[in-house]
């Protein structure tokens, strides 16, 4: 179906991956790959619900007639199973632009080779077959994920549109915008072909340690200076503005997360042993510690240090005599880090505090 369209169509293969035109076909197999995790329940993603995978082709085959885009299924050459899907798109012939995207993979697939094969190829195609001067990826502005893989390619960040496009939960969402110039591509290729070389693909990231230093002098300006990004900084608050907050009370503990010598975070509890007195004038509970700031710097996260502060806050609070429960809270809104806490251990209590909904964990 190349009908003149340009790019014109290509089966390309490599590594015992294929991606073939998307078609109707694929469309069992598809169902079965958006099935492997229930993909369609992540907000920030294209995958499409089981009832909706043939309008999904349909989207695509009517994008390739329209001349603005170029599905692809993934598939794995040794089984035949479809691993998922991925798109030219938001191509613009005149000027030999394409943008790769609408990218997803069955879980079992996912922080293997699939990814940096198929970019890979891709990306081959691109410069070196269809002579395209830049390469562009575009993806939502909660997606850090999606965020790093592309940073991880050597694309560069061009900006945020505001206000972009619709997610499938009716909010809608801001979209970054990457690109790759092809003067950028021969430096870039090297790096993923030893990616793939050494089995350093997408693999899951193994956390450094990290420890708690004392707010100081020394280091107060680098903790400010941290940025949780745009979702965090709807979610938590500055971190002067907690740094004030902790030099005004009595019952404050705050710390700068730190890797080796980098400051990746910032962590404050409400300890009520500090000062029982200052604890009970407020009415706290004095047998909870109480998380009342974390946050981890947008470049760091998705590596595992929010997860071992709250950890480590955790074990402090059971060697703590006294000590009941661990709580903390979190702005209802779509993005929060909910999931994440109830990951740790962490339950809804029913109560708003400020505007937020408390959770505990008993220990």
């Amino acid at each position: 179906m190349t009908n003149g369209v340009w790019p014109p169509e290509a089966v390309l293969e490599r590594d015992g991956i294929r991606l073939e035109p998307l078609n109707l076909s694929h469309e069992a197999g598809l169902r079965e790959a958006a099935a492997d995790g229930e993909l369609w329940k992540l907000w920030v993603t294209s995958v499409p619900e089981p009832e909706s995978t043939r309008a999904y082709i349909e989207a695509a085959l009517k994008g390739r007639a329209e001349g603005h885009r170029l599905a692809h299924a993934v598939i794995d050459i040794a089984t035949g199973k479809v691993l998922g899907s991925t798109s030219y798109h938001d191509i613009v012939p005149a000027i030999k632009r394409v943008e790769i995207g609408y990218t997803w993979y069955r879980k079992s697939a996912q922080r293997s080779n699939v990814n940096t094969t198929c970019k890979l190829m891709l990306m081959q195609r691109a410069f070196e077959t269809l002579q395209a001067p830049v390469v562009g990826w575009r993806t939502d502005n909660f997606n850090y994920a999606s965020q790093r893989a592309i940073e991880k390619l050597g694309a560069k960040r061009d900006g945020v549109i505001r206000h972009h496009a619709p997610r499938r939960d009716s909010t809608v969402r801001d979209t970054v915008i990457y690109s790759m110039l092809a003067s950028e591509w021969p430096a870039a290729k090297a790096k993923l072909e030893a990616r793939l070389t050494s089995g350093g693909f997408e693999a899951p990231n193994v956390a450094k340690p990290i420890r708690f230093v004392e707010v100081h002098a020394d280091n107060i300006i680098a903790l400010h200076r941290l940025n949780p990004g745009v979702i965090g900084s709807k979610m938590v608050a500055p971190n002067a503005v907690s740094v004030a907050q902790s030099f005004l009370s009595n019952n404050a503990w705050a710390r700068g997360i730190y890797v080796d010598d980098t400051p990746v975070g910032f962590i404050m509890l409400f300890d009520p042993t500090l000062n029982i007195v200052a604890a009970k004038a407020k009415n706290e509970a004095i047998d909870s510690l109480y998380v009342w700031r974390l946050m981890i710097d947008f470049a760091h996260q998705g590596k595992g240090y929010g997860e071992q502060a709250l950890r480590a806050v955790i074990d402090k609070a059971r060697g703590m005599p006294g000590i009941k429960t661990v709580t903390l809270s979190y702005v209802m809104e779509t993005g929060s880090a909910k999931p994440f806490y109830e990951k740790l251990g962490f339950r809804d209590t029913g109560k708003i505090d400020d505007g937020e909904m408390l959770m505990e964990l008993r220990l």
